[in-house]
């Protein structure tokens, strides 16, 4: 090396030195703490749909969040990005490695109403929240609020293969088995099941892990009956049924496609077919719209002026025939099934998306054209006449393809999970193998060397007790080797012991979540949302830096609830 190099690296050495020289003395200067800390601290904030849910939104123009969104915060908290494929749909977590813990502050009994007729004695919650959101409760159809909470079910395979499979926690869980949990919060749905048990032989997994879930409904712009902005959006739309039936794996799939015209009041259907699992064409109309039709759309539709000149059919026919031709389960099969059932003005809560289920790209809002998927998977060619689609074709397409799908596995076709396989290397190991329909938040808390503690009085504890029995006995012999961490449910007498020892547990705890039942009363409400005020208070003081709080307003039998949450900040 010669002398210039010599000296040129001395300098460089120098500099560097003084940097390490500077950055501690930034470290170290009281005024200049703040930068140091503020590199290493987890923020929360919501988007687009969690502003839809905001109370900041008018009513008609809010979108209530699930009471699983809120459940996706948590374990998104408490587990970090597990790899998350996807970013989560109504917040954003910015360095969730960060959270130092975790509470959840539950409190059923406590309504929106309640929120707004009494947020003036609710001013230490408003001054240590932000955002505040509506969220659907099951308390309004009569579901349990410890269920929703607390049970993380995952796919029907054993727990090793989900991120194959899925690629992320929050993927597994747009399958979760208890679809109809969140399904009965949008949907009138039976608590009734049928009584014949069928064997499935032919499907290699359960149709029902293809249904879109309530929320993602509502993300691919599907009809559905939630009050607010959705509700008078479509207000003139009918459902498929008065009722519903729970779906299963035994449950009958129809293919559905229309075919639609341009008319002086927008798009209006023309043409609706729907056929069976047997490839039979069991409903077959050409309809007549209301308004004066500019635009036959022949070239896509297939519809002219000579075959509508005779029909006498209506919507409101069609809607009719409908109803009464599907079973109160039915599952609806097409591709971007969404047009269809807006054209119909109907809505269903059973749906399969080949849009959706099929993918080339990787990418969910690259959606394949169903006469692609028909050439690459059936090796069929559709839409080939200059006549236009034929909609018989189409439907019978879509269920092919779906049909095809079940006899293979949920990757097939589908470049979303394939090309997830590639992160289940980096967690497989911290995946246990054993089988099970539905997982807790406390196995995946054991699983991750968590501790947690559920305390509230003996009036809700013993709803968790399952959960948490649950979780010791099946992970505890996958860790012979380890000791699980602490896992504890508590159950005291008073109300106000509940928050001292959620008080104390976030200090000891990776996850402390509290859970009240109250009942408000008329003459003392004031009062009493008062003391709820310095509940949350107490226990926001007592956490630590980087903890993110949650509190829940359980809501009642009429309204909704709200849920709050933020990471506490240096």
């Amino acid at each position: 090396m010669n002398s210039t190099a010599k000296k040129k690296r001395r300098i460089e050495g120098v500099k560097n030195e003084e940097k390490l020289a500077d950055s501690d003395n930034i470290e170290n200067h009281p005024g200049k703490k703040f930068k140091k800390h503020r590199k290493h601290t987890a923020k929360f904030r919501i988007k687009s749909t969690g502003e839809c849910a905001s109370l900041e939104k008018p009513l008609n123009d809010r979108v209530p969040l699930m009471l699983t969104d809120i459940q996706h915060l948590l374990l998104h908290s408490l587990l970090g990005n597990l790899n998350l494929s996807q970013p989560p749909r109504w917040y954003v977590l910015e360095k969730c490695d960060r959270i130092s813990q975790t509470t959840c502050l539950i409190l059923e009994g406590i309504s929106i109403q309640h929120w707004e007729k009494y947020s003036d004695n609710l001013q230490n919650t408003k001054n240590i929240f932000t955002d505040f959101v509506e969220i659907l409760t099951p308390s309004v159809y009569n579901g349990s609020l410890v269920q929703e909470l607390a049970l993380v079910p995952l796919s029907e395979v054993d727990k090793e293969g989900i991120i194959q499979k899925y690629g992320s926690m929050n993927l597994a869980l747009e399958a979760r088995k208890d679809l109809m949990v969140m399904m009965k919060a949008v949907f009138p749905v039976s608590n009734k099941t049928d009584e014949k048990v069928k064997e499935q032989t032919e499907d290699k997994f359960p149709r029902t892990q293809l249904i879109l879930s309530a929320w993602q409904l509502i993300e691919e712009n599907y009809p559905v009956p939630i009050k607010g902005k959705l509700k008078n959006a479509y207000a003139d739309y009918v459902m498929t049924k008065d009722e519903y039936m729970p779906v299963t794996i035994n449950s009958p799939m129809f293919g559905l496609d229309c075919e639609m015209c341009i008319t002086n009041a927008g798009s209006e259907l023309t043409r609706v077919s729907i056929v069976n699992e047997k490839h039979e064409t069991i409903y077959e109309s050409l309809v007549k719209p209301y308004n004066d039709i500019t635009d036959y759309l022949t070239r896509f539709s297939g519809i002219t002026q000579t075959l509508l000149c005779d029909v006498t059919k209506r919507l409101k026919d069609v809607q009719d025939d409908i109803r009464e031709l599907l079973p109160p389960d039915a599952i609806l099969v097409g591709h971007s099934l969404n047009i269809d059932l807006h054209a119909l003005k109907m809505m269903h809560p059973y749906v399969i998306d080949t849009s959706l289920i099929y993918n080339f790209t990787g990418q969910r809002t690259r959606k394949p054209k169903l006469k692609t998927l028909a050439k690459e998977f059936l090796d069929v060619d559709i839409q080939t006449g200059k006549a236009g689609h034929c909609s018989v074709e189409d439907s019978l397409a879509t269920l092919k393809l779906v049909q095809l799908k079940l006899s293979k596995d949920i990757e097939y076709g589908d470049a979303v999970h394939t090309n997830r396989q590639k992160y289940k290397e980096n967690i497989i190991n911290k995946i246990s193998k054993t089988e099970e329909l539905a997982l807790s938040i406390f196995n995946h808390m054991i699983e991750q060397r968590k501790s947690s503690l559920v305390v509230g009085c003996d009036d809700i504890t013993g709803d968790y007790h399952s959960y948490l029995s649950q979780a010791k006995e099946s992970v505890t012999s996958h860790l012979k080797k380890a000791k699980p961490k602490k896992v504890k449910l508590n159950t005291v007498d008073e109300v106000e012991e509940v928050i001292e020892k959620l008080s104390e547990a976030t200090k000891e705890y990776n996850f402390a979540m509290a859970h009240l039942k109250l009942e408000l009363n008329s003459d003392t409400e004031a009062e009493q949302m008062q003391i709820v005020d310095k509940w949350i208070n107490t226990v926001w003081n007592d956490l630590n830096p980087n903890a993110l709080y949650v509190v829940v307003f359980g809501g009642t039998t009429n309204d909704n609830g709200v849920a709050m949450m933020k990471v506490k900040s240096y």
